[in-house]
């Protein structure tokens, strides 16, 4: 039994409406064989013993409640269904992840309270290498590629937030940033019942020699251009400003590079008057220049530090449903921060595997109306748009600022947005016995071979 710490953020927030999940999908050159990749999911379970896990609570003797993971001895499942499985259910044989495969696709499903897009990429940097040297080679070059046999070091999966708290954390003052234009109640259009995915394709030898040019990173790129498009549309906004929510991760700062943990934090790029009037250069060094002060070490720390402040405080609370409760305002108050959210965890790095990959989609949800993934893998950016419009104005606005910049983009697919949902952890749990200190002692550093 592992108690939880860093996961009660996603825990304590996550509902029917925004699940924390994510799908991450691996379009492949052929059409995927079902058997292999069933083989190529149990050789790569056997790398990540920390992630084969199924989520439950204890009560103290005070009746206080916690969540807490439990060993799950049964296997990752896998389905050859794009329809996502109940996560932490019984359908997913109570795991926190699993797998689907469909066509030529293969996809992860994962539950953000378990792992982040970080590890989820290591994960499946594992998945395409055990299912390639079955299916194409069986010499395929493992480098760069986490395989079973490895020796597991506990940095993998020891929780940051069970570290010692750094004894002062001197923050620099940041500039105050002006109003948020809020499109869950500001926007020009009305607002959809669901989101829409729009897959947008993009040359990634294209994409880097314009983001060289100007001297700006896929990020801070990509998102000056989300902000552009949102200004065009709200041209009578001031003070208020589109801002871009942008995930961030923390490992390197943290000093966790190998924890699978979700270490992720937020910056917040505004697009206010003052940066409108500048030619594009300017704007894009403006917003290097928000990423560099953000991104300051003691900053993240102080943000990390001061979510699992209040993770502790909200801890005080007895039940799991008082904490939900607590949470419940998040999602609104989240809006009045963002405009909208981006999300680029890097170039996706698949190893000798790549070359059988066709592209890499991520889709997931959140309380803002765009979602924008970005995935970048087999020489192909791919923008996942996620809008909860009735028109696409703002769709054809981003478009438009990405032909601007002399881009040529393909939208590929279109979909209403499906991830997978979540049982109700909340209720309904059997308290397992607590392991002895032994047992607790040993439970993460055996590796099947």
């Amino acid at each position: 039994m592992k108690r939880l710490y860093i996961e009660r953020f996603y825990l304590n927030r996550a509902d029917d409406e925004y699940p924390m999940t994510v799908r991450i999908i691996l379009q492949m050159k052929d059409g995927v064989d079902g058997h292999l990749l069933e083989e190529a999911v149990a050789a790569t379970r056997t790398r990540y013993p920390y992630l084969c896990v199924k989520l439950g609570v204890v009560r103290d003797a005070d009746g206080s409640e916690h969540y807490v993971y439990h060993d799950n001895p049964r296997p990752w499942k896998v389905t050859d269904s794009r329809h996502p499985v109940c996560l932490c259910s019984e359908e997913a044989n109570e795991h926190l992840m699993a797998f689907a495969w469909w066509d030529d696709c293969m996809a992860l499903d994962f539950f953000h309270a378990l792992i982040d897009g970080t590890a989820a990429y290591r994960i499946l940097r594992t998945l395409l290498y055990e299912y390639c040297r079955r299916r194409y080679d069986c010499g395929l070059d493992s480098a760069g590629v986490w395989v079973a046999g490895d020796i597991i070091d506990e940095t993998e999966w020891t929780d940051p937030a069970t570290g010692p708290r750094p004894t002062s954390i001197h923050p620099q003052q940041l500039p105050e940033r002006p109003k948020v234009i809020n499109l869950a109640t500001d926007a020009i259009v009305p607002l959809a019942d669901k989101k829409e995915v729009v897959q947008i394709r993009i040359s990634e030898e294209q994409m880097m020699k314009r983001v060289r040019a100007c001297g700006a990173t896929p990020t801070s790129f990509l998102s000056l251009l989300l902000a552009r498009a949102i200004a065009r549309l709200h041209p009578e906004s001031a003070p208020q400003a589109p801002t871009v929510t942008v995930a961030v991760d923390l490992r390197h700062t943290l000093g966790t590079d190998a924890a699978h943990h979700s270490q992720v934090g937020g910056l917040f790029l505004s697009f206010g008057q003052d940066i409108q009037g500048k030619n594009f250069e300017a704007q894009v060094a403006t917003f290097r220049k928000m990423v560099k002060e953000q991104t300051y070490p003691d900053n993240l720390l102080d943000y990390f530090w001061q979510t699992q402040g209040r993770m502790d405080r909200v801890e005080a609370l007895p039940t799991l449903e008082a904490r939900y409760q607590a949470f419940a305002p998040t999602n609104q108050l989240s809006q009045q921060y963002g405009s909208c959210m981006f999300s680029y965890v890097g170039k996706a790095r698949l190893g000798a595997a790549e070359q059988y990959v066709k592209e890499m989609r991520t889709e997931t949800d959140s309380a803002y109306m765009i979602v924008v993934e970005v995935s970048a893998a087999a020489g192909i950016f791919c923008i996942s748009f996620m809008q909860r419009f009735t028109t696409d104005v703002y769709l054809d606005t981003f478009l438009d600022e990405l032909h601007q910049q002399g881009l040529t983009y393909e939208i590929t697919d279109r979909h209403p947005l499906q991830i997978a949902p979540i049982a109700d952890y909340r209720g309904g749990w059997i308290k397992e016995p607590e392991a002895t200190d032994e047992e607790a002692k040993n439970e993460y550093t055996l590796i099947d071979r």
